[in-house]
């Protein structure tokens, strides 16, 4: 697998940005010839301590790209976004800059996020251990 060569940071639910190296050079020792996209993008999250958010076919917004990822990432009591983007060609995966996302897609992200939250810390069903894999 190749990484679009580009140094980015990525947006954060806050609008800031992050150095997203890590996580491109997690994303560039994914191989995906051997798993799909969103396998690539949760072993590259995981790896970073980041947690895989959704896996969405792209609606056209953004130039090359069929699939867009997000994982969130905690860093000093903050969670933060990154993307993952897959190309056309389903070849390569590049993390994109910050002018690039879409106003919607990060909007759409920090729902997810607020949405996973809820579950897991108000909903009496959030905390309890998953049973076998759906």
């Amino acid at each position: 697998m190749q990484i679009a060569e580009q140094s980015v940071a990525a947006p954060d639910v806050d609008g800031d940005s992050f150095n997203a190296v890590e996580f491109e050079l997690a994303l560039d020792m994914q191989d995906l010839t051997e798993i799909d996209f969103a396998d690539c993008v949760k072993s590259a999250a995981a790896s970073v301590g980041g947690e895989f958010l959704f896996d969405i076919p792209s609606d056209g917004t953004l130039d090359d790209a069929s699939r867009i990822a997000a994982v969130r990432v905690g860093a000093q009591g903050r969670d933060r976004i990154a993307f993952a983007v897959l190309n056309d060609e389903g070849t390569e995966i590049r993390v994109p800059d910050d002018e690039e996302m879409d106003e919607r897609l990060r909007g759409f992200a920090r729902a997810f996020v607020g949405v996973l939250t809820r579950i897991r810390d108000d909903l009496p069903f959030g905390a309890q251990k998953a049973e076998g894999t759906a």
